[in-house]
């Protein structure tokens, strides 16, 4: 099942969010640090009281097993055509169920999401080296937008 999370989710929610930041530290230690889980509680918590965020979550058997923290974002400048975009903050599914297709049917809870509030993309941001990320976003029919690029010096 799909739904949103509310603060009765906070403890999973948490789980979930420091498995994801550890397989962030493993592929890039020279970019990220594990927080210990208060600083994780506590982003979680803010993100659930801000109004500009929802987080999308699927759940089997009373447990969350993936989840997606979502914005939407209006781009109105003098140099570009406005916009509306569903931007995906955070996205993981636990490690222990993936290639279920929860990560599928969350993303298109996403796109739905986007549709309506009427958006016209969904974006995001994703580190080069999580290849099987780059891959799932590339299955779901995402495609480099602009490309950020680095020099370790």
């Amino acid at each position: 099942m799909i739904r949103n999370a509310d603060i009765n989710d906070l403890e999973r929610l948490t789980e979930l969010f420091m498995q994801l930041h550890r397989h962030h530290v493993e592929i890039m230690p020279q970019t990220f640090i594990m927080p210990e889980r208060e600083w994780f509680l506590g982003r979680i918590s803010e993100i659930l009281n801000d109004s500009g965020h929802m987080i999308i979550v699927h759940e089997s058997g009373g447990v969350i097993n993936g989840y997606a923290v979502v914005k939407i974002m209006d781009v109105n400048t003098e140099d570009k055509r406005p916009r509306r975009m569903c931007y995906i903050d955070c996205f993981a599914v636990s490690g222990s169920c993936r290639r279920q297709g929860i990560g599928t049917e969350l993303f298109n809870a996403v796109k739905a999401f986007g549709r309506e509030n009427s958006c016209t993309s969904v974006q995001l941001g994703v580190c080069a080296c999580n290849t099987d990320a780059v891959r799932f976003y590339e299955k779901m029919g995402l495609a480099p937008r602009t490309i950020q690029m680095e020099m370790r010096i």
